[in-house]
């Protein structure tokens, strides 16, 4: 055979050839060289968002510094100078949860502030000079001997140097807004850290007796109720309205004297739901049906405390394809139901919910009231009985849906 003569082994034997590369590269300092070469000529800066210090690169972390490796040597062999600073982000929970995880969550709830702090600082940079060797070992060009790390005070004056300069120019407020709560972490969750897995939850069908009748029922001689529906009997100790969905028809069905309001494309389904006959009320020889408009700002009983009233909004967020088309508000515990509420003045916002996820001990509204002290899941029971007791419970049962969970501990959140 006439075969080429090469200086290329018959094996790649890359688990022997790589490693040497890569120490070709660092002890001819490559990144400092192409740095050099290309030095005052235009510069490509990759603003690189930190991983956090809390265990080995996995392929996420592969694919991450890869990908903008070959964007930084692109430019490089662009003749730009790329300076490369890698960084890691060593502070937050993912950092903390790993010594939990550690220590146990026993101890850890032993264990101060103070030595936490320390635990996650040694954890951090021990995990810093784990990933930093993992990251060359990958080939990634870059400053790995000078790297940014939040745990510098530098960064920490520097942020409050922004921050100052920020509220200065007027740009810096303080407000409130309904977040994910995880009350095993003890941490707020940004929607990115937000997992969606199936959860049984009790769903709950209660009636809300209005205070004032809405119009072409002021003659109507019983109760006029709105039917509500919630698969979160625990958020119903602080409701502070109802929301109808705009230019939707709504029925009123009467039951037991009573005469209950619903969306109209929904009433028949839900009294066969709850086991009555789908009876609308008469007015005028017709069947009392009614744009949601003719409910704005109606009042009705707070279902837990007594003496106290919600009112009757318009969200276009409402849905029309399960439920009874009316959505009960407890805008502490929902961004939809908290910007609803805004927009109609309401600014008094009840939280009653403790960072473990407890109601407040107290027997007035904002506090837990008869369920004071409860965890939100031991809750639901009590608030169920207790609205079964007072007669206002349509209906109860059982279902499976999608709920939010924790990414790091896998439990619900609020």
């Amino acid at each position: 055979m006439n075969l080429p003569k090469t200086g290329f082994p018959m094996r790649a034997g890359l688990s022997k050839s790589e490693p040497k590369r890569l120490k070709d590269w660092q002890d001819n300092k490559v990144y400092e060289q192409v740095l050099k070469k290309n030095k005052g000529h235009k510069k490509f800066v990759l603003h690189d968002g930190p991983p956090y210090a809390n265990g080995p690169i996995h392929i996420g972390h592969a694919m991450n510094k890869i990908s903008k490796d070959m964007i930084n040597r692109y430019w490089m062999m662009q003749g730009y100078e790329v300076p490369y600073v890698p960084g890691w982000d060593c502070h937050g929970q993912p950092i903390e949860h790993k010594v939990e995880e550690k220590l146990g969550t026993e101890k850890f709830n032993q264990t101060s502030t103070a030595k936490i702090r320390e635990l996650c600082n040694k954890f951090a940079v021990e995990n810093i000079e784990l990933q930093k060797a993992g990251f060359r070992r990958l080939g990634v060009l870059g400053d790995w001997d000078n790297p940014y790390l939040t745990l510098y005070h530098q960064h920490d004056a520097a942020d409050i140097e922004v921050f100052k300069a920020m509220f200065d120019k007027g740009m810096i407020y303080r407000g409130h807004k309904p977040v994910h709560w995880c009350k095993h972490c003890h941490t707020a969750l940004a929607e990115a850290e937000i997992e969606y897995s199936d959860e049984t939850s009790p769903s709950i069908f209660v009636r809300f007796e209005m205070t004032t009748k809405p119009a072409g029922l002021e003659n109507f001689d019983g109760p006029v109720d709105f039917i509500i529906w919630t698969t979160t009997p625990w958020t119903i100790p602080s409701d502070q309205a109802v929301s109808l969905k705009p230019g939707a028809a709504y029925v009123a069905v009467e039951h037991d004297g009573r005469a209950e309001v619903m969306l109209e494309d929904l009433a028949p389904k839900c009294c066969e739901e709850f086991g009555w006959e789908y009876t609308p009320v008469m007015v005028d020889g017709k069947p009392y049906v009614v744009p949601a408009e003719t409910f704005h700002h109606i009042h009705y009983k707070q279902p837990i405390f007594d003496g106290v009233e919600g009112v009757a909004l318009l969200a276009d967020y409402v849905g029309v394809d399960d439920g009874t088309g009316i959505v009960h508000n407890s805008p502490g515990h929902g961004v939809d139901d908290y910007f609803a509420c805004l927009k109609e003045g309401i600014t008094d916002i009840c939280m009653p919910v403790d960072d473990d996820g407890k109601f407040y001990t107290g027997e007035e509204f904002g506090t837990g009231g008869p369920f004071s002290g409860m965890d939100t899941d031991e809750a639901n029971p009590h608030i169920i009985e207790f609205l079964r007791e007072r007669g206002t419970l349509v209906l109860e049962k059982k279902i499976t849906h999608s709920y939010p969970h924790c990414w790091r501990c896998k439990h619900p959140v609020l």
